[in-house]
């Protein structure tokens, strides 16, 4: 009995010690800007998301898809996404005929498979209201067509900020995004949902799963293995150090889609800094994010981070 009694309390404590394992996550060692806006331009001060894509295709090892902040504009045609190509991750060449998607277009998130450029980026019926979801392919990653509806509009409902990810762990794809209802009068919320399949095509009939939910603005999931933890990033906007601003905050779990815990040091951006996509690339991982350069005017560039 005695023994059964201290079998018992072993394994108690030892739950107890998992539970509250202390993450961090990885410490920042560059912090670099690497995409910004061209003055008169359609992209000019708004460059707000950039997905990274390695293709080894047409002389570019990188390739990245960027889209626009544009949140409050009522014209739809403002919101497009343009194409950036890189060798080395730090210097990117604009596509010379950009943009590549040319209305209606925010947040896009890529991903190749079998010689197919996936894009999953979100369409709205008016300046930051009802979103949907959607994706079109492209074989040549420039002319991107065949729309298909992934997640469709709900009344009163925003479903945004998607982030595709192929998780090598399981050889499935993950799509996260935001649904909430940040513009109703009551019963605010703010929740992470994902939908995996074991192709990208696949997504668009998967079931959603909630993975966060919040009661305070908490939106831009993206995803990443690291150091055998997934690390799950999220914007929220924080009354930091008596100041209100965007943040960048980290949750980490030892599944890719349950049971993520706040990390210990958050926040892990904290000057204005959104929109946070993350890339394990050859055994590094980078995040590129949006700074706010004047937040009262709208206006960002692109930086990225790497880590270790």
């Amino acid at each position: 009995m005695k023994k059964l009694f201290w079998v018992i309390l072993i394994v108690s404590f030892t739950g107890i010690t998992v539970n509250a394992q202390s993450v961090k996550y990885p410490k920042i060692v560059e912090n670099n800007l690497v995409l910004q806006g061209d003055k008169c331009s359609w992209d000019a001060d708004i460059v707000h998301t950039l997905s990274i894509v390695e293709v080894n295709k047409d002389g570019y090892k990188y390739w990245a898809y960027y889209g626009l902040d544009n949140y409050e504009n009522s014209d739809l045609h403002a919101r497009k996404c343009g194409l950036v190509r890189s060798n080395d991750l730090e210097n990117w060449e604009k596509y010379e005929y950009n943009p590549v998607v040319n209305s209606n277009c925010r947040w896009p998130t890529v991903v190749y498979a079998n010689g197919v450029f996936y894009m999953f980026y979100a369409e709205y019926k008016k300046a930051n209201g009802d979103s949907r979801i959607v994706l079109e392919t492209s074989t040549n990653g420039i002319d991107f067509n065949n729309k298909r509806i992934v997640v469709p509009y709900a009344a009163g409902e925003q479903n945004q900020n998607p982030f595709i990810y192929f998780n090598k762990n399981d050889s499935q794809f993950y799509l996260f995004y935001y649904n909430g209802t940040e513009h109703a009068e009551t019963n605010k919320r703010w929740d992470v949902m994902v939908k995996k399949s074991s192709t990208p095509e696949g997504i668009i009939d998967a079931t959603p799963k909630t993975v966060l939910t919040s009661e305070k603005t908490m939106a831009a999931p993206s995803i990443a293995c690291y150091n055998d933890k997934y690390f799950l990033l999220v914007e929220e906007f924080n009354n930091y150090k008596n100041r209100d601003r965007w943040v960048t905050n980290a949750f980490w779990s030892d599944k890719i889609d349950e049971g993520f815990q706040r990390v210990d040091n958050n926040p892990v951006l904290a000057n204005n800094d959104a929109c946070a996509f993350q890339y394990e690339i050859d055994g590094k991982l980078y995040v590129t994010y949006s700074h706010a350069t004047n937040l009262s005017k709208n206006m960002w560039v692109m930086k990225m981070i790497k880590l270790k």
